[in-house]
């Protein structure tokens, strides 16, 4: 049985929501002088978009990607077990279990926009739901185990087990150093908190309000009141363990009206301006950023791969 590692030290995990998604990005919609010699040309038309799983926002260069992410929980596993055998102790690494949630960090941003889905479960997520998945029990570790991977926290390591000195922070403070510049794995607060305020002021855009009205109205006509899309995916009717006949009607008008009114396409080319002008109010700082993912990635890549 695996032990699951009770340590700040872990990978952060994006959060995921129980039915709907309530996935972050927002930002500030960026401010465009009139040049001399005449107005401003008219901005282009949104392209029309229906699915939104395989669109990619700008900040997503700083973000990890749930595949990124493995590589570097894998090779975090990798480091924790080596580690563990010098004090002659067995660390099994703790599974990664089925892939849950949405399968992007698009996927499901906008609400539901995958037409098929919508017809076979809903607002639910089909296998990748968690609700249909038993969560994995695993043996907390304790005594000798827990110092060697947790060591004390704040403290500088010295503390001997079987004879060998703990590295400061355990063996999890140990691999965090060898994959990252300040031991913290994953996405960076400040990639992560741009990635949430885009999605938080794109709610707020003019452009965007529009487009929920004229979807409100389509919805309307097909018998169904919500103010916006993601209210729809959060209708407490749609949260139980199973999807309903009046769940996949719904889902299916709902995902019909984005497409008649062009709300995935708008949404997105709003946020899209939003984080561009975010990323260059932020330059200077998420520069490190971008280092220090790379680094990650090419330190994983050296203990992933063979020999």
């Amino acid at each position: 049985m695996g032990f699951g590692l009770l340590s700040d030290k872990l990978p952060r995990c994006r959060p995921l929501g129980v039915g709907a998604v309530l996935l972050a990005a927002v930002g500030c919609s960026s401010q465009h002088s009139e040049p001399e010699g005449g107005p401003t040309p008219a901005a282009p038309r949104p392209s029309t978009l229906l699915a939104s799983v395989d669109l990619r926002l700008p900040i997503e260069d700083y973000l990890f990607s749930d595949a990124e992410m493995g590589r570097v929980r894998q090779a975090q596993q990798t480091l924790i077990e080596r580690c563990a055998r010098r004090f002659g102790l067995t660390y099994e690494p703790v599974s990664a279990g089925p892939p849950v949630g949405p399968r992007s960090v698009m996927d499901r941003r906008y609400g539901l926009t995958d037409a098929k889905l919508a017809r076979a479960d809903g607002y639910h997520l089909g296998d990748r739901d968690p609700r249909i998945h038993e969560m994995e029990e695993f043996e907390a570790p304790e005594g000798k185990m827990l110092t060697v991977l947790t060591g004390k926290p704040g403290d500088s390591g010295g503390d001997k087990v079987n004879g060998v000195e703990v590295p400061a922070g355990g063996c999890a403070g140990e691999a965090g150093r060898e994959l990252s510049k300040d031991e913290t794995l994953g996405s960076s607060d400040l990639a992560q908190d741009l990635n949430g305020r885009s999605f938080s002021a794109t709610k707020e855009d003019p452009q965007v309000l529009a487009v929920f009205k004229s979807w409100s109205q389509c919805m309307k006509g097909k018998g169904f009141s919500y103010p916006d899309p993601l209210t729809v995916m959060n209708d407490n009717r749609f949260q139980g363990q199973k999807s309903t006949p009046l769940e996949i009607r719904t889902a299916v008008a709902d995902v019909a009206c984005k497409g008649q009114v062009n709300l995935v396409g708008i949404w997105f080319a709003v946020e899209v301006e939003h984080q561009k002008s975010l990323i260059v109010q932020e330059k200077k700082n998420l520069t490190p950023v971008l280092q220090d993912k790379r680094h990650q990635l090419k330190a994983a890549d050296a203990v992933n791969s063979p020999g």
